[in-house]
């Protein structure tokens, strides 16, 4: 008997075309659509259609509905038997509606709500913070140039260890400057600046504010399958354990080899990642058996289907 893991990777830059024919004519994603536009008071695709990563709610709105309708269709046409459902960052809302620790209309409620706050806390900084991404060092090379500028006065922390070539680092914009080159410099490569910090112990402010104004209002529910928390590795199916469990994934750096040894830990013998192509699926085979389940897979799934009926 299978035990799959079904895992929710985080928010990534994706191009509207490489998704936006699974978004405008698959019955899974109309569905999802139709609720979200009705619960946002707008036409949810044709604003993602020409959102920049930066326009938050409507960007994290399209990555929820996008990824939710391809786990949808995952369940009905895969063979899937999931022993755990978790994800990383922003995967892990995405992991806590299809898991029912939140209905989808209090999904939505969460990630309309963050958006606002997160704006209003990033704006109101007198410095600006953002997320450097960048690959090619290995972890202790990471950790000698964070300690390097911190030890030179520089407010910077590692946010990501996502493999031993993967990382992000999160800082004042006017640190990550010169990080970016000397990680250059090193031998790596910088690829991606967010305009905000994540998972790192300063925006604890942020945290706290996230929990009363937008966590504390919405229902928290026991998940239909336990929930793989990617601070602790835990497994989790008290409600107010998750909700806090996803607040502090904003001040705890992601350590993909804790979510892989949760899966072990679990007894997963496959992992299913759910969402647009990305890397997860390429680090998380190195440890189980990983399938993705990706807009290109729903087509040529459904493509082959055509071919085969008379």
């Amino acid at each position: 008997m299978r035990r799959d893991a079904l895992y929710f990777p985080g928010l990534v830059p994706t191009k509207f075309s490489a998704v936006e024919g699974f978004l405008r004519t698959n019955d899974y994603a109309r569905s999802r659509i139709s609720v979200a536009d009705e619960f946002l008071g707008y036409s949810l695709v044709d604003s993602y259609a020409t959102a920049e990563v930066y326009d938050w709610e409507v960007y994290e709105s399209g990555f929820l509905v996008l990824t939710l309708a391809l786990a949808d269709w995952a369940l009905d046409h895969v063979e899937i038997d999931p022993v755990l459902c978790g994800g990383q960052s922003f995967g892990a809302i995405i992991a806590a509606v299809f898991s029912g620790a939140l209905s989808y209309e209090d999904g939505l409620a969460l990630v309309r709500g963050s958006a606002a706050v997160e704006v209003d806390y990033f704006d109101a900084l007198a410095e600006p913070l953002g997320c450097l991404f960048f690959y090619r060092l290995n972890s202790r090379q990471v950790d000698d140039l964070v300690a390097e500028f911190r030890a030179a006065g520089r407010d910077v922390e590692v946010s990501i260890y996502l493999d031993d070539s993967v990382h992000a680092v999160s800082g004042p914009l006017a640190d990550l400057e010169p990080l970016a080159e000397r990680i250059r410099e090193s031998g790596g490569h910088p690829f991606y600046t967010m305009n905000r910090s994540e998972h790192c112990a300063s925006v604890r402010p942020l945290r706290d504010r996230l929990e009363t104004e937008v966590y504390d209002q919405v229902r928290w529910r026991a998940p239909r399958w336990p929930m793989l928390s990617d601070v602790s590795g835990r497994l989790l199916s008290d409600p107010e354990e998750i909700k806090r469990d996803l607040l502090d994934g904003w001040v705890t750096p992601v350590h993909w080899s804790t979510v892989v040894d949760g899966m072990r830990t679990a007894r997963a013998d496959h992992a299913h990642i759910v969402g647009p192509r990305n890397m997860f699926s390429r680090i998380t085979n190195n440890a189980l058996p990983t399938d993705v389940i990706t807009p290109k897979t729903v087509a040529d799934r459904e493509r082959a289907r055509e071919v085969s009926t008379p």
